[in-house]
């Protein structure tokens, strides 16, 4: 009756090395407002990265998701949970604090389960445990993926990659890194972006929609500031079945900043939505998903290794 969304995880599992880099989508631009009236005469903070050449940055990223489709009494449930090790080196600096970051997964292990059946389990570590439509991944894991070039406010400006075709433009959705107004705000300050997405609204045809996330500095404590996340739908979506398709595009969650070491500590964000009538009368989809990142206790580490952009 319905399509099995388990078979998609399996299928789109080659894919999966590359969205454990993403924090988001193509982005239109970053903006700054004011949430409050004093911020004009409260304290200010500049949040920044400030990269060091020969650093390896690593993180631990989770990822937990629940996909329910309804029709009338009728239901089916796909389970995905992943952890991915991941890493970034710095591979130069220059003097305006650009910089070239290269990527690489280390490990990845993926768990998918359709209703009550056997879970399909994939160790990117363990050669009992990698199933032939897994195995594709092995292809990228160990191995550099990309390197990107980005500005000191996690700014997007050239990606080139290892594996399949180069961009024609530096994609921000390729951007792993949480995007910083160039201006010092106070707490309770907001600032945006705003963030294009194509959907797939029939067989042949795509539609740009809007998106836009919202951040606000919501506390600084000791160096370390936490960032609230939230995400709309900008343009006015009609159809519950394209609905479907953005569901796991409005992610809302909690950021931890190090600003005295300039580097991002924690990163959670969450989708609890649902969705009636996406496949017709009587249908009903609902997603629940949680992806926590976190960097790795004593994971930064420096190397004597010299490169050149």
């Amino acid at each position: 009756m319905f399509r099995n969304p388990s078979q998609s995880v399996v299928n789109g599992a080659g894919y999966l090395f590359l969205i454990l880099f993403l924090i988001g989508y193509s982005e239109i631009a970053v903006g700054e407002e004011n949430s409050r009236p004093e911020a004009e005469t409260a304290e200010k903070y500049q949040l920044n990265y400030q990269f060091k050449v020969g650093d390896f940055v690593h993180y631990r990223v989770r990822d937990s998701s629940s996909y329910t489709t309804q029709k009338d009494s009728i239901s089916e449930t796909a389970k995905n949970q992943s952890t991915a090790w991941r890493q970034y080196r710095v591979v130069s600096v220059d003097q305006s604090g650009e910089a070239v970051l290269e990527l690489m997964i280390e490990r990845v292990r993926l768990q998918a389960q359709f209703d009550d059946s056997p879970p399909i389990v994939f160790d990117s570590t363990d050669p009992e445990l990698q199933p032939e439509s897994f195995k594709q991944i092995l292809q990228t894991v160990g191995k550099p993926m990309s390197r990107i070039r980005v500005d000191r406010y996690g700014n997007l400006l050239e990606v080139h990659n290892y594996f399949g075709k180069q961009p024609k433009q530096a994609d921000p959705a390729l951007n792993f890194l949480v995007v910083f107004p160039q201006k010092p705000i106070a707490i309770n300050e907001t600032w945006k972006q705003d963030l294009e997405v194509e959907v797939p609204v029939s067989k042949t045809l795509r539609e740009k929609v809007k998106l836009r996330r919202i951040y606000q500095l919501k506390s600084v404590e000791k160096d370390l500031a936490t960032i609230s996340l939230s995400t709309i739908l900008v343009t006015p979506i009609r159809d519950p079945a394209v609905k479907v398709r953005l569901m796991q595009m409005t992610p809302s969650g909690t950021i931890q900043f190090d600003m005295k070491r300039h580097l991002l500590i924690s990163r959670k964000v969450k989708i609890d939505d649902q969705i009636v009538g996406a496949f017709g009368a009587g249908t009903l989809v609902k997603a629940v998903s949680v992806r926590e990142e976190v960097l790795q206790p004593g994971k930064v580490a420096q190397t004597t290794e010299i490169s050149t952009r």
